[in-house]
């Protein structure tokens, strides 16, 4: 039996009537209908080009625990709102463009509203000012932002905007409460919000089943499905009560099926006697309908939750699996909000994965026999070593999406991820990297850390590299442990076995002559001080020196080049040793003494004594200033004999 499935209990009801109870709905009605009726006055009952000159008014309104910032628009026909209906693409709208993402390049918003929106910028943008000066202070009191109609979708509009300035980590978020508002955007509009599941929360849809604003975009057609979809959460009610729904699927199923039992014509509704009336009947949960018949208590409470809005059983048969429906989107809803409020219970999922793959890379070793977890999972000869794709699979999954969230809206103020989040992410990074280095170097490709490396990698290393610049202690108290342990250590830089394989393929090249043949020669000098510099450190997992390791096969070619001669002849040799120093002339060959000499064979000992001052590997040529000697005597050995012979 699914535990979670079982686990869950829908709360509709009981957030309907939390958000009745708090007076939050009555006092963002409250501040709406009084100023309207002034608006009223003004115009008439026309095109909804005439909200465009000058029919909006922004009333603030203050309470002991919040304050309420209300838009009001003079009132519209839906025949004017359908005029309306065309969607913006996002490139038209430049105050948005913080909500394209990889997975929303692009997105539409109603032509009415943003247009409306546009109008207002000057004073949307003073507002933004004092709201987000306000947020700053130490005496902060929450905002609401409601609106009626049109107002609510420049209420919607303004908190998106105002969304993106606040910092989401300091509970500074505003509310959004709109009533009787028509839906604002297309699809990929409603997955741009919901990508951020904070901000999604922010948003409250007040909307009675007999008000046509909210389904005027919508039509029963499926051959031709709608574009318009819904976002945040949405409280449908009518005079006998109601229930909050939180998924677009589930929400346009619900306002889809009054349009299909022809509840579309237009309708005043005042949503004054709704609210007092929810007030008065929402508190009073009616089962009787179920008698008693339903075990499953989830799908009773669902099921009471569309009985609430008014829908009668008629509808739901002819809906057919409608509830099935709902049930399963609002399920969706529900895990994705545990996983909001409690993301530290899904980084412990991902923890216990991560120690899957730990117990991977000690098996891999085989008591020193094996050839790695890099190696092991690069050639794949093990059944465990394809169990091991689908831990990695879904620890990316989670890590890409943590990473892009934070790159977005950081997790607290001025660093992108907390610290439990950010070591979480490098112990990821340092042990998961290697095997997508190993996938790629299997398929024989080239250059992973410019050509194949994730975005999400490099931000992971980079926030590490910045929070510990700022807190060097950290970097301590690792390097303190690691000589706890040696045996354990994972290697610091992700990216190490990418460097092996480069250098393995350089090392193949062929010999030639001249300045790529000197190049060669350089960037393996180099990769040799680097090795030896994370050696030094204790910056690498022991199971680099493991026999059958690619470090130790790179290894084995590179001294096969040391013992080769560097040139052809020694015209060339005295021209190569004008240039450049000779291999194992070097700092850098202190890595060349450290594995010939089998030093690294303690290494997961820790003792110092493998590191001796000044260690160095005995040169394959004769020192250099006994060469430049030879070189010199020689030369004017020929250059005596040549004169002899002119005479």
């Amino acid at each position: 039996m699914d535990r979670d499935k079982d686990s869950l209990f829908s709360n509709g009801l009981y957030l309907a009537n939390l958000a009745v109870s708090s007076n939050l709905i009555q006092d963002s009605w409250d501040a709406i209908p009084k100023f309207e009726q002034r608006i009223n006055e003004l115009c008439l009952l026309s095109c909804v080009k005439s909200v465009f000159q000058d029919r909006v008014k922004i009333k603030e309104a203050g309470h002991p625990n919040y304050n309420v910032i209300a838009f009001v628009t003079s009132p519209v026909t839906t025949g004017c709102l359908e005029e309306e209906r065309d969607l913006v693409p996002s490139f038209k709208i430049p105050n948005f463009k913080f909500l394209c993402s990889e997975s929303s390049p692009t997105f539409h918003i109603n032509k009415a509203a943003i247009s409306l929106f546009n109008s207002l910028r000057d004073e949307l943008s003073q507002l933004k000012e004092k709201v987000v000066a306000s947020a700053k202070s130490e005496d902060y009191v929450p905002y609401i932002i409601t609106g009626h109609c049109l107002g609510g979708s420049i209420a919607s509009l303004f908190v998106l905007w105002l969304l993106n300035t606040l910092d989401t980590t300091k509970g500074t978020l505003p509310l959004c409460i709109t009533f009787g508002s028509p839906l604002l955007g297309d699809n990929a509009f409603q997955q741009a919000v919901s990508q951020y599941l904070k901000w999604n929360s922010c948003f409250l849809h007040v909307v009675h089943k007999d008000d046509c604003f909210p389904r005027l975009f919508l039509h029963p057609s499926t051959t031709n499905p709608s574009q318009y979809k819904p976002f945040g959460t949405f409280l449908l009610c009518s005079e006998s009560g109601g229930a909050c729904f939180e998924d677009p699927k589930s929400i346009m199923e619900l306002l889809m099926l009054e349009i299909g039992f022809g509840n579309q014509e237009s309708h005043c509704v005042n949503y004054k006697t709704v609210i007092q009336r929810l007030d008065q009947r929402l508190i009073r949960n009616d089962w009787s309908w179920l008698n008693g018949q339903e075990a499953d208590s989830y799908k009773a409470g669902v099921t009471t939750q569309v009985i609430a809005v008014s829908l009668e059983a008629r509808q739901l048969n002819e809906g057919g699996t409608l509830i099935d429906k709902i049930i399963e989107c609002e399920r969706d809803v529900i895990r994705q909000r545990r996983e909001a409020l409690d993301p530290a219970k899904q980084l412990g999922r991902m923890k216990v994965y991560l120690t899957f793959l730990e117990w991977y890379m000690k098996v891999c070793k085989a008591n020193g026999q094996g050839p790695g977890y890099y190696d092991s999972f690069k050639n794949a000869r093990e059944r465990r070593d394809n169990v091991v794709d689908k831990y990695k699979t879904i620890l990316s999954d989670y890590w890409e999406r943590v990473v892009k969230e934070a790159e977005k809206k950081p997790q607290i103020w001025g660093k992108p991820l907390r610290r439990r989040w950010l070591f979480g992410g490098t112990n990821y990074r340092r042990i998961v990297e290697p095997l997508d280095i190993a996938e790629y170097y299997k398929r024989g490709r080239k250059d992973y850390i410019n050509r194949g490396r994730s975005k999400h990698y490099k931000l992971l290393e980079d926030w590490l590299g910045d929070y510990l610049k700022n807190d060097p202690k950290d970097e301590a108290g690792l390097s303190d442990s690691k000589l706890k342990n040696i045996e354990s250590i994972v290697t610091e830089d992700s990216c190490f076995w990418a460097r092996v394989e480069e250098a393995i393929q350089l090392s193949r090249l062929p010999e030639s002559e001249g300045s790529s043949n000197r190049s060669k020669i350089a960037n393996l000098m180099e990769f040799e001080e680097y090795v030896m510099g994370l050696i030094k450190k204790y910056k690498v997992s022991p199971d680099i020196f493991l026999e059958k390791s690619s470090y130790m096969q790179w290894w084995r070619e590179y001294v096969q080049i040391l013992e080769k001669p560097m040139m052809g002849d020694w015209w060339r040799e005295y021209v190569q040793i004008l240039e450049k120093p000779m291999m194992g002339d070097s700092h850098n060959s202190q890595l060349v003494a450290f594995m010939r000499k089998g030093r690294y064979k303690k290494y997961a000992e820790g003792s110092p004594s493998i590191f001796p001052e000044g260690a160095k590997i005995s040169p394959s040529f004769p020192p250099r200033c006994l060469t430049l000697s030879l070189l010199l005597f020689l030369s004017l050995c020929i250059c005596l004999y040549l004169f002899h012979f002119s005479k």
